[in-house]
C-alpha cells in the first residue's frame, strides 16, 4: 500500500510538472521509488510513469537528471526489452535523444537503445533507421563527454555483436548492422571523415586536437570487432580518399589515420593498439601487422633504440617492450621461425642484463619490461646457442631486486606460465602439448645451467628469503624456492633434434650433465628431486624446517612490520606444504635423500603452525650484502 500511495504521488506531481516545466523537480520524492518498487511495481503503472516521463521530457527546463535517472531504474530490468521500450508513448526519438547536448538524455537513450543488442531481430530494428545509427555513431566520436564515450562503444559493440556473433558463418547480406556500419556509403564515410586529420579545418569538422580522441574511440572499437570483413575493402571509393589501398577500416586507422611521427601521445596510443590485436591471437591479424610494416617498425624501438630519437623512446620504449611481450606469448611458433628478430629481441635483453651486472650503480634501474619480455619467450630460445647467448644466463639473483627472483621462479616452474604454447599455430591438442613439453624442457636445463653459473644460488635465495626488512625480497625468494619444489618438467631427448624452421635445440641428457660438470650421467628429472639434491638439499630444506623470524626484538617492532614477518612466515610455510605433498609422492626406494627421515622432519615442523612454536624473543634478522 505504501508503494502504491508513493507511485500515485509520483505520477500526481509529474503531470504538475508537466503542466509547469519550471516547476523544480521534487527530488525527495522521486528518490523514494527504489529498486525494490521497481522491480514489483504493476506493469501497468510502470507502462504509466514512463509515458510520462517520456512527455515531460522534451518541455523539461531545468537538469533532466532526475528523470532519467527514474527511466533507468524503471526500465533496469532485463525482461524490460526493445519491444517494450518501443511501446513507452510518445515514442522515444533516439535520433534526437543522441544528438542532443545533454549528458543525462544521451545517456538514457544509449541505455534504452543497448535494449536491442539483446537479439539480431531488434539490432536490425535499430540499423534500419540510418539516421539512429549515424547519430550514434556521431555521439560516440565527437561527444566530449568520455562516460557517454563509452556506453556509446559498448552500445555499437554490442548491436554489432547481436548482429554477427558468428559473422564467420553469417551470410553478410542478413547482418544488418554490419551492412549500414561497413556497407552504407554515408556511415563509412562518416567515420573516414570525422577520424581523417585530412578533413581538420572543413566546415562542421572536429578540431585536430578533438579528432584524436576520435581516433582512439576507433581503435577501441577495432580491437572489439578485428574480423576479415574490418581488414578488408568495402567501399574502394571512400577508403582511396585516405590512402586505403585495400586494407579497409583497420588499413586506415592503423596506417594512415594517426600522425605517429608528430604527435607522441597518439604513437603510444597506436601501439598499444597494436598490442590489444595481437592479444587476439588471430594470425591474419598478425599478417596484416607484418605486411603493412608495422610489426617491425613497433619491435624496433625496442630492439634498435639507437635509430630513434632519445625523447620519443621515453614514452614508447615501454610499449614496444609490452608489444613484444604480447607478440611473443601468443605467437610463440611464429616468433621461433623469424630467427633474425628472435635473435635481435635476445642480443638486446642480454645487453640490458649485462651492463645492470656490470654497473651497480645502474642495479635500481627497473627491468619489468624486460623481464617481461623473456618470461614471455618461448623457453627454449632461452638456452645459449652456438650464435646466441642465453640473456637468462645474464641475470643475477644476488642483485637483490625481486622482479628478477619473480622471473626466475616463472621460467624455473615453466608449465603454469600465461601462455598459449605459443597462439594459433599449435591449432591442435597433439602440437599443443608437443610445445608445452618443449617448454618443460628447457626449463629443466635452463634451472642446472643457472645453478651451474652461479654455485651459491640457494646460498643467495635463502639469505634473501630471511631479509625480512625487504619484504617483498624475501616473499620472492620463497617463490622461487616454491617454483622449483613444484616444477614438473619433462625428460630431455635422446639425441639431439635440430630443424631448418627451429635452429634452436635442446641438448641430451648426457650433454646437459657434460655441461654441468657432474658425475652422474642424468640430472634430477624433477623440482622435488632437484631440491633433495645438492646444493639445495644443504641449504633450502635446513631453512624450511627453522622457525619463522620476527621483529620483536627491534624497536618498535609491530603493526606492518610485525604484519611483514607474519606474510614472510605464512609464505615459507606454505611452500613447506608444498614440499611435503610432494615428497609424499616419491617412492621411498630413493634411499639416498633419506626420505622419511626428512619427511618426519618436515610433519613435525608443520605441527607447529606457521611461526613454528617460537618462543624465544626476537629471531635472527638477515641483511643481504648491497
Amino acid at each position: 500500500m505504501a508503494s502504491q500511495a508513493v507511485l500515485r504521488d509520483v505520477q500526481n506531481h509529474l503531470a504538475k510538472v508537466r503542466g509547469d516545466p519550471k516547476l523544480p523537480l521534487d527530488l525527495k520524492l522521486l528518490e523514494k521509488i527504489d529498486g525494490y518498487i521497481t522491480e514489483t511495481i504493476p506493469e501497468n503503472d510502470r507502462d504509466a510513469i514512463l509515458d510520462q516521463l517520456s512527455e515531460l521530457i522534451p518541455t523539461l527546463e531545468q537538469d533532466p537528471s532526475p528523470v532519467t535517472n527514474l527511466i533507468e531504474l524503471l526500465t533496469r530490468l532485463r525482461s524490460y526489452n526493445f519491444a517494450r521500450v518501443l511501446t513507452i508513448k510518445p515514442k522515444v526519438d533516439f535520433t534526437s535523444g543522441l544528438s542532443t547536448f545533454s549528458t543525462p538524455i544521451n545517456l538514457i537513450t544509449l541505455h534504452l537503445l543497448e535494449k536491442a543488442s539483446q537479439n539480431k531481430a531488434d539490432a536490425g530494428l535499430v540499423a534500419a533507421n540510418i539516421d539512429t545509427m549515424a547519430a550514434l555513431i556521431q555521439l560516440w566520436l565527437s561527444t566530449p563527454d568520455t562516460a557517454v564515450a563509452r556506453k556509446a562503444l559498448t552500445v555499437l559493440s554490442a548491436l554489432l555483436q547481436a548482429d554477427g556473433v558468428q559473422l564467420q558463418s553469417e551470410p553478410f547480406h542478413q547482418s544488418l548492422v554490419w551492412r549500414r556500419v561497413f556497407r552504407d556509403r554515408d556511415i563509412y564515410g562518416l567515420i573516414f571523415s570525422i577520424c581523417s586529420l585530412t578533413t581538420v579545418g572543413k566546415e562542421g569538422q572536429l578540431s585536430k586536437r578533438n579528432k584524436t580522441v576520435a581516433q582512439a574511440r576507433l581503435l577501441d572499437l577495432l580491437v572489439k570487432i578485428d574480423c576479415e570483413l574490418v581488414r578488408s575493402s568495402q567501399i574502394p571509393e571512400i577508403e582511396t580518399r585516405y590512402g586505403v589501398k585495400g586494407g579497409g577500416m583497420m588499413e586506415f586507422a592503423a596506417v594512415h589515420m594517426v600522425d605517429y611521427e608528430d604527435d607522441i601521445i597518439m604513437h603510444t596510443t597506436l601501439i598499444d593498439f597494436f598490442a590489444d590485436l595481437l592479444r587476439t591471437g588471430s594470425l591474419p591479424t598478425l599478417d596484416f601487422l607484418i605486411d603493412n610494416g608495422l610489426h617491425y617498425r613497433t619491435i624496433s624501438y625496442y630492439i634498435e633504440p639507437h635509430k630513434h630519437n632519445s625523447i620519443d623512446l621515453v614514452y614508447i620504449h615501454s610499449r614496444s617492450a609490452n608489444y613484444i611481450s604480447e607478440y611473443c606469448l601468443n605467437f610463440g611458433a611464429h616468433l621461433i621461425r623469424q630467427f633474425g628478430v628472435l635473435k635481435s629481441i635476445l642480443l638486446r635483453l642480454s645487453a640490458v642484463f649485462d651492463k645492470l651486472s656490470s654497473n651497480r650503480q645502474l642495479q635500481n634501474q627497473p627491468l619489468t619490461h624486460d623481464l617481461h619480455i623473456l618470461v614471455s619467450l618461448p623457453l627454449i630460445s632461452l638456452l645459449p646457442q652456438s650464435f646466441v647467448d642465453s640473456p637468462f644466463l645474464v641475470l643475477n639473483a644476488n642483485i637483490g631486486d625481486a622482479d628478477i627472483l619473480k622471473t626466475l621462479a616463472t621460467v624455473f616452474r615453466a608449465s603454469t606460465r600465461q601462455n598459449s604454447s605459443h597462439g594459433p599455430l599449435a591449432n591442435d591438442s597433439q602440437q599443443m602439448n608437443a610445445l608445452r613439453s618443449q617448454d618443460n624442457q628447457a626449463a629443466r636445463v635452463l634451472y642446472f645451467l643457472y645453478l651451474n653459473q652461479y654455485p651459491s644460488f640457494w646460498k643467495q635465495i635463502v639469505q634473501a628469503a630471511e631479509t625480512l626488512a625487504l619484504k617483498d625480497l624475501a616473499l620472492a625468494a620463497i617463490e622461487v624456492i616454491s617454483a622449483v619444489i613444484t616444477a614438473n618438467w619433462d625428460p630431455l631427448p635422446t639425441e639431439s633434434l635440430g630443424s631448418s624452421q627451429n635452429p634452436f635445440t635442446l641438448p641430451t641428457e648426457q650433454e646437459l650433465a657434460l655441461a654441468c660438470h657432474s658425475v652422474a650421467q642424468t640430472m634430477p628429472s624433477s623440482g622435488i628431486l632437484a631440491i633433495l639434491s645438492s646444493p639445495a638439499v644443504e641449504t633450502v630444506v635446513p631453512y624450511l624446517l627453522r622457525p619463522a623470524q620476527t621483529f620483536n626484538n627491534l624497536v618498535g617492532g609491530t603493526g606492518d612490520i610485525e604484519s611483514a614477518a607474519y606474510k614472510v612466515a605464512v609464505a615459507k610455510y606454505d611452500t613447506l606444504k608444498v614440499f611435503h605433498e610432494k615428497i609424499q609422492g616419491l617412492s621411498l626406494g630413493h634411499e639416498s635423500f633419506r626420505l622419511q627421515d626428512i619427511l618426519t622432519q618436515v610433519e613435525a615442523r608443520l605441527a607447529r603452525g606457521p611461526m613454528g612454536g617460537l618462543t624465544e624473543v626476537g629471531g635472527r634478522i638477515a641483511t643481504l650484502d648491497l
